[in-house]
């Protein structure tokens, strides 16, 4: 198990947004997958200066589900950058939907700070490659605020 910093967090999500921005490829939407990417998504869009929209997924009773529409006050179109704090090839299947639901989108870029490289997966932009049992704790996930939140009021 590996607890990952909120200064580690910070660290990770502005080297993703340079290389990001460094591809010079031109987005129009970020869309962030809720839960864990909305932390992610939310500093990407501020620094990238582009609109945020959240579609949530979630592994319930070992069926992966993903919801029907995209939370957004823009348009869905264009070039879509999907980002996760932590990606494997359910991604696909949440590009798949949003292909399939949004006819303006043109184009569906994959960015993560980790993924987990199960069947050949390999998101567009990441940063770290994590074996398929590691399980990381990022700071805003409920394991972590309890702990520091024991912490506080000690």
């Amino acid at each position: 198990m590996y607890y990952i910093s909120w200064n580690e967090f910070e660290s990770l999500a502005l080297d993703l947004a340079k290389n990001i921005d460094l591809s010079n490829k031109k987005y129009d939407l970020i869309v962030t997958v809720g839960r864990g990417g909305l932390l992610l998504g939310r500093i990407l869009a501020s620094l990238l200066k582009l609109p945020l929209g959240v579609i949530f997924a979630k592994t319930i009773n070992k069926k992966y589900e993903i919801s029907e529409d995209i939370s957004c006050l823009f348009e869905i179109k264009g070039n879509v950058l999907l980002v996760d704090d932590l990606m494997d090839d359910n991604a696909l299947l949440i590009q798949k939907k949003i292909k399939s639901k949004y006819s303006k989108v043109q184009t569906i870029t994959l960015a993560s700070i980790f993924y987990k490289n199960s069947n050949n997966f390999k998101p567009d932009y990441s940063l770290n490659k994590i074996k398929h049992e590691m399980t990381l704790i990022f700071p805003y996930q409920e394991m972590a605020l309890q702990k520091n939140y024991k912490l506080f009021m000690e």
